[in-house]
């Protein structure tokens, strides 16, 4: 490849063996340039938008970046635990600490979820061989910063292949809130065990330092063709992804019942009552842990049919085709991009789904608020979102 014709800050060098290296370059403000060698174009390309992401975000790409490559997460050497002390004589580290804490609730009555597993692995891959007995509430004070600032991957490459809209996000408090909790949960599960010893003050934030667990409460509610567009922007399995027949029974069911995407993802045949016009969502499944059984729809029936009918044998779930609630909410974010959708989550659906059970009028709220699994109507209030054709069609 002529230099002409690689990314800008991307240049070519040819080794004395003859192979090539492409050198990503970056510039820092009253600081010397940072470079690093890579085999691929594609390799440097992502590097670079990487450093160029954390300079915009007043972060030094060189206390970030590791030394082999972009990083898949924020390495020991990040600013929240910098300097990490190596594990000796089998002192503990934050690392096996959080491989303690899921071997513990994988074998226990009470499983984690795939999904919430997954914050635990986060944290424990972002502070490695960092020992626990060194772990002082100002390293969890700088991971905060480092998170809220640090753009989102997906983001990054993105903006590597030049198909980013708008800037690079980061993570929301609420989603570093989450980290936090999962961190503390298995540092503190480890001390009562007997396992390790914690600093007094771990997890003594000084005022505004803890993430709030959410900016605000969200009213988004499908606009008028956003359903089908959806749908439209399904594409065949042959491509990797899912079909146009697999969103219209996920989301369908999702605004037929009020579920939550794990709770979807997880429920099985045997959950489904004989007469198939309801269905038991256990307590495992579910948010506050607390079982719950809807009325089902005929719609959500219809789905549930055709599900059976091409739903492999021996398996257990409904929603076969999608693996778990990460998954899913990953693959309807690369949905809803292609179907040109700004700000749509998978979780809207459940608002959507409450409101248009509202305006039907066909139920009471008592008996609403027993399908969404809502105990207080407090909580209720937040997920109906009467919109003004519902408002008209009730009072006419």
């Amino acid at each position: 490849m002529k230099t002409s014709d690689l990314p800008s800050g991307i240049r070519s060098h040819t080794l004395d063996s003859g192979e090539i290296r492409y050198e990503a370059r970056v510039h820092r403000s009253n600081a010397l340039p940072l470079s690093k060698r890579f085999k691929t174009v594609k390799e440097a390309t992502t590097w670079k938008s990487q450093a160029d992401a954390l300079i915009a975000g007043g972060i030094d790409p060189k206390t970030v970046l590791g030394k082999k490559g972009p990083p898949q997460s924020l390495p020991a050497t990040s600013p929240a635990v910098a300097n990490p002390s190596p594990s000796t004589g089998g002192e503990l580290t934050v690392k096996q600490a959080v491989k303690n804490y899921l071997s513990f609730r994988q074998k226990s009555h009470n499983p984690l979820p795939s999904n919430s597993a997954t914050d635990y692995e986060k944290v424990a891959g972002d502070f490695g061989d960092f020992l626990v007995t060194n772990l002082r509430n100002e390293d969890l004070s700088n991971y905060i910063t480092v998170l809220l600032r640090t753009p989102l991957k997906r983001d990054v490459k993105r903006q590597a292949k030049g198909t980013l809209k708008g800037p690079l996000r980061t993570y929301k408090q609420a989603t570093v809130r989450k980290f936090l909790f999962a961190i503390k949960v298995a540092l503190e599960w480890n001390a009562k065990n007997g396992k390790t010893e914690l600093s007094r003050h771990l997890f003594a934030f000084e005022r505004k330092t803890m993430p709030s667990a959410w900016a605000g409460k969200r009213d988004r509610r499908l606009h008028a063709g956003e359903e089908e567009r959806l749908y439209a922007a399904g594409i065949s399995r042959s491509n990797n992804t899912y079909s146009e027949s697999d969103w219209r029974a996920v989301i369908g069911f999702a605004l037929e019942s009020a579920m939550r995407e794990q709770e979807i993802t997880l429920a099985q045949w045997s959950d489904v009552t004989p007469s198939g016009a309801r269905l038991h969502i256990p307590g495992l499944n579910t948010k506050t842990k607390t079982a719950r059984t809807i009325k089902l729809s005929k719609r959500a029936m219809e789905i549930i049919r055709l599900q059976r009918e091409d739903c492999p044998k021996n398996e257990k779930r409904i929603f076969y085709q999608f693996p778990n609630a990460q998954a899913l909410c990953e693959a309807f974010a690369r949905l809803r991009e292609r179907a040109g959708i700004p700000d749509l989550h998978f979780h809207d659906f459940r608002h959507e789904a409450t409101s248009r059970l509202c305006e039907s009028g066909k139920e009471k709220l008592v008996t609403i608020m027993q399908m969404t699994g809502h105990k207080d109507m407090a909580t209720f209030g937040g997920y109906f979102h009467l919109s003004e054709e519902g408002i008209t069609d009730t009072m006419d």
